[in-house]
């Protein structure tokens, strides 16, 4: 016996929209505006002609494998990467706080020390950034974080432990945000339009949110990104793809997903073909990208924007892997990164990218670019095993880790070639272990 539909879920019918014809912009702005409504259905193609800003929590939209489309859509601000068809967003709040560290904030430590606990209530939620380093945006911290416990009259401890050590003196400042809970997007086939950014449209944007889930969202002739998160915390986004976006050189255009200033999140059985990135993580932690698959990927499949990520883990994947690479601007750092069954064209960490661990990588030339076979690698605590490619290069641009550089049971066509010379030079020790060439010497 088929169950019946309550009150808590609706469709687009219901509403007088059975096909793409007539815009379905009002029907969605009714529904929403219903509190009782936790869960919205299309049953049939749709069309919007406008870009939606969703502030409520607790809903649901499915799909059902429809495809979706914004013939006509409002023209989008310039250089606004947030103007997607669904742009789901918390607030930052007004309650703004900074303090200057009395004794240092050591590494993967989660107790922050704050001006008043008095004013961080349990449970509450801010936005937590330091002071830059050199560089515009060159902060090791810009994270979501929610308080977990009052320690003192000046520490509070939040759900993150920090990636990265501070010295007494650095500046810590805290923005109190409302964060939106539980929105997810489910079962959507979407058709972007092809005449550029101004009605160049995505399906949707993510910010100041938890818990928020995408699946089975299938794009084509994008301009931003498909689904773009900032300050989300604890995510899935999965079996999600993108095909010919329609615009891949212009910064921020063209990926699957990207994730910024992001906690907790995992991407997992998704693909994409001819895009700038499949994956892109900026100032991001603690996450994991799982059988994700690039082709057409000479501009990056997995890449990170090298603002400080953290304890990232790659597993079988296929494409082309980037990593800190996109400037001082951002600091071109990134620390614990660990790549495993992965096969790709090229491989580059060359930037201060320190403690990456490569296993069981393949890494097979093309016919892009030259430089593709080859390993391109930060000597800081890098560990390669039982990995394969032409040429494994190795440079040395930071020097934090306290573990070896080990290349250890690996076979590389031409060799290895370490910079000896230049302010990229080696200068660690470096222990190579069962690693032959193609004359199956011992490099």
């Amino acid at each position: 016996m088929q169950k019946e539909k309550t009150s808590f879920e609706t469709d687009f019918s219901r509403f007088g929209i059975l096909d793409g014809s007539v815009s379905a912009d009002t029907a969605l702005e009714e529904m929403l505006s219903d509190e009782t409504i936790r869960v919205i259905h299309a049953y049939t193609p749709l069309n919007f002609t406008k870009r939606h800003l969703i502030k409520r929590s607790n809903i649901t939209f499915d799909f059902h494998g429809n495809m979706v489309t914004a013939i006509g859509i409002e023209h989008a601000n310039h250089n606004d990467p947030f103007s997607a068809l669904f742009h789901i967003t918390g607030e930052r709040l007004s309650d703004i706080r900074s303090v200057s560290l009395s004794h240092p904030l050591q590494e993967l430590y989660d107790i922050f020390e704050v001006d008043d606990s008095d004013q961080f209530e349990l449970d509450s939620w801010w936005i937590v950034t330091c002071n830059a380093l050199c560089g515009r945006e060159e902060k090791e911290i810009d994270k979501m974080l929610q308080v977990t416990e009052i320690i003192d009259k000046t520490h509070v401890r939040f759900n993150y432990k920090m990636g990265w050590p501070f010295e007494a003196g650095r500046v810590l400042t805290y923005q109190k945000v409302k964060p939106i809970f539980d929105v997810s997007v489910n079962n959507m086939r979407f058709t972007g339009n092809q005449e550029g950014e101004e009605t160049g449209v995505e399906p949707l944007a993510y910010e100041y949110a938890v818990n928020c889930n995408a699946s089975n969202i299938h794009a084509r002739f994008t301009y931003w990104p498909v689904i773009l998160r900032r300050h989300n915390t604890g995510y899935v986004t999965e079996r999600c793809s993108l095909h010919n976006p329609i615009e891949v050189v212009v910064g921020g255009t063209g990926y699957l997903t990207q994730q910024i200033h992001c906690l907790y999140g995992k991407v997992r059985d998704c693909e994409a073909s001819n895009a700038r990135h499949l994956n892109d993580f900026t100032g991001s932690a603690y996450c994991m990208v799982e059988n994700c698959h690039g082709d057409g990927d000479f501009h990056g499949a997995f890449v990170t924007h090298g603002q400080f990520e953290h304890d990232l883990t790659y597993t079988g994947n296929s494409g082309l892997l980037s990593f800190a690479n996109s400037g001082p601007t951002w600091g071109s750092s990134a620390k614990r990164i660990t790549v495993i069954r992965h096969v790709g064209c090229w491989g580059l960490a060359f930037a201060k990218v320190s403690d990456l661990t490569l296993q069981d990588v393949v890494i097979q030339k093309t016919e892009k670019y030259e430089e593709c076979g080859n390993l391109l690698l930060n000597a800081d605590g890098l560990q390669v095993r039982g990995c394969t490619a032409e040429r494994l290069v190795l440079t040395q641009r930071s020097n934090r880790s306290k573990r070896p550089v080990v290349i250890e049971n690996s076979y590389f066509t031409e060799g290895v070639e370490i910079t000896k010379t230049g302010e990229a030079a080696v200068k660690t020790k470096i222990r190579i272990i069962n690693t032959i060439d193609k004359d199956g010497k011992e490099c």
